[in-house]
């Protein structure tokens, strides 16, 4: 009996191993069927993201304020003068105040003219001065009115005159280069200064009535006086070498607008050459010219002639002879 048992019992446990085992196998098949035709049959999905699109961008807006404004259309210019002889050339006169202090003097230890005359600029004129043509827009003038040129001075003043009547004029006592303190005053002014600056040989009484005489020389005088464009060079200097003051005359009228700086002289003086050479450098630096007229042939004379060929060749200007006989 006990045998029976024991013998039922191991059958028994068999047969659950073998239904489990079976069951697991067909488990086991089932997933693997199920696994390979969901995998067989499923799709690749693919995900697309949304196409993103720009924000809309909102144009600027610009104000601009329009203000309308009157234009004023410059005149048309005048012609330009051309005459074949500027002696026939009518230039009206003009009142121009170019507000010179009449108490100042200009040159080495005085006060200047503060801005001058160089703003005031004519038209540029192309004229003849004794067989020289000679063109400027602003003509500078130093002319030796010492006792050799007398007799010449009023035919001298007149041919400037007329061909350029706005040319500023300097009185010179001499034609030397030196050194020595010299000033100038305007023109108008000079009788009263005459008494504190008097030149060489030339007392006050003489220098004031004789050479720069108002009944001898009306035009220039009244024509100078009014514009304020004619000026004497003083020297401090008493005594026959009182004769300088030419090289503060050339940098006065630079500085006040020259371009060319015509010299009547009979150039018989004293002639620092290192002085005259700085001169000249000064002049070709502000771009005006030194033209020399010797009224009387002294310029191959002595030894003025090498520093006063010296100023016209570095300017680019030049020196000319043009004699004149004594009346």
């Amino acid at each position: 009996m006990k045998q029976f048992f024991g013998r039922k019992s191991r059958s028994a446990m068999a047969t659950v191993l073998v239904v489990s085992l079976v069951l697991h196998v067909v488990a086991v098949l089932i997933f693997g069927t199920i696994k390979f035709v969901s995998d067989v049959l499923r799709e690749e999905t693919v995900f697309e993201a949304a196409e993103i699109a720009p924000p809309q961008q909102k144009e600027p807006e610009y104000q601009v304020n329009i203000q309308q404004r009157n234009q004023s259309v410059p005149p048309p210019r005048p012609p330009a003068i051309v005459v074949n002889n500027p002696s026939e050339l009518s230039i009206p006169s003009l009142d121009i105040d170019v507000n010179v202090d009449s108490s100042s003097v200009y040159g080495r230890g005085g006060g200047g003219f503060g801005d001058g005359l160089a703003g005031v600029r004519e038209m540029a004129i192309s004229a003849n001065l004794f067989g020289k043509t000679v063109q400027a827009e602003t003509l500078g003038v130093i002319l030796d009115v010492s006792f050799s040129t007398h007799n010449v001075l009023s035919a001298v003043i007149d041919e400037i005159q007329s061909a350029f009547p706005d040319a500023i004029i300097v009185f010179a006592p001499g034609c030397a280069i030196d050194s020595r303190k010299n000033e100038l005053v305007p023109i108008k002014d000079y009788e009263k200064t005459a008494e504190d600056y008097t030149g060489g040989r030339y007392a006050t009484k003489p220098f004031v009535d004789r050479l720069l005489k108002r009944e001898d020389f009306k035009e220039i005088w009244d024509r100078t006086r009014r514009r304020n464009k004619g000026f004497v060079v003083f020297s401090e200097i008493r005594g026959p070498n009182g004769l300088s003051g030419c090289d503060v005359a050339m940098k006065f009228l630079v500085d006040n607008g020259a371009d060319l700086i015509y010299w009547f002289a009979d150039f018989d003086d004293s002639i620092d050459a290192d002085l005259a050479d700085d001169v000249a450098r000064y002049m070709r630096r502000k771009d005006t010219k030194l033209m020399l007229h010797d009224f009387k042939g002294n310029l191959g004379k002595g030894n003025n002639q090498e520093p006063l060929e010296m100023m016209a060749r570095k300017t680019g200007g030049e020196f000319f002879l043009k004699l004149f006989k004594d009346k």
